[in-house]
């Protein structure tokens, strides 16, 4: 009994999709069907059409940067470096010869800025959505609208943002 419904559900399900010798259109439709036995007699049928699920891994990678495009950190040899695009502001009170691109600390101690010619930043990064967190090699970093906070395993850390930096 419960194959003669099943049977006859899916008949009459697909019996009206079919199009005419006219259809012309080249749309797809995906369909998904679940079957609950209720009892012995009685046959539940489900029907989802078009649905689809994406689902998004958090980042695990090496570099990552903010939605802004003006902020990306990348992680290598026990070092976390930060840099944003815009430069530190305020500038520390240091002497730098080359640039303020940002901050750097390693797993343990505290977080520095970063005096360099170069940068961290990678245009190709995945981007660290606001709200998200990202963690590898014993840091973590958390994205916000209002910039980005990130800690060693020890615990220190800093903010980053086109307003301020600081440290902890």
């Amino acid at each position: 009994m419960c194959r003669l419904a099943l049977a006859l559900g899916l008949a009459i399900l697909t019996g009206g999709c079919g199009g005419g010798e006219n259809s012309s259109s080249n749309a797809t439709e995906t369909v998904g069907l679940t079957q609950t036995v209720v009892s012995t007699e009685t046959v539940v049928m489900s029907v989802t059409l078009g649905a689809t699920t994406t689902t998004t891994s958090p980042l695990s990678g090496s570099t990552f940067q903010l939605p802004s495009k003006n902020i990306g950190c990348a992680v290598g040899e026990g070092v976390l470096v930060c840099d944003i695009l815009s430069g530190l502001t305020p500038e520390p009170k240091r002497n730098c010869e080359l640039d303020w691109t940002g901050m750097e600390m390693e797993r343990l101690g505290p977080a520095q800025p970063r005096c360099a010619g170069d940068t961290a930043y990678d245009q190709k990064s995945p981007v660290l959505q606001y709200g998200r967190s990202w963690a590898k090699d014993g840091f973590s970093c958390e994205s916000a609208q209002t910039g980005l906070r990130c800690r060693n395993q020890e615990g220190h850390g800093f903010t980053l943002s086109r307003e301020n930096w600081a440290q902890f």
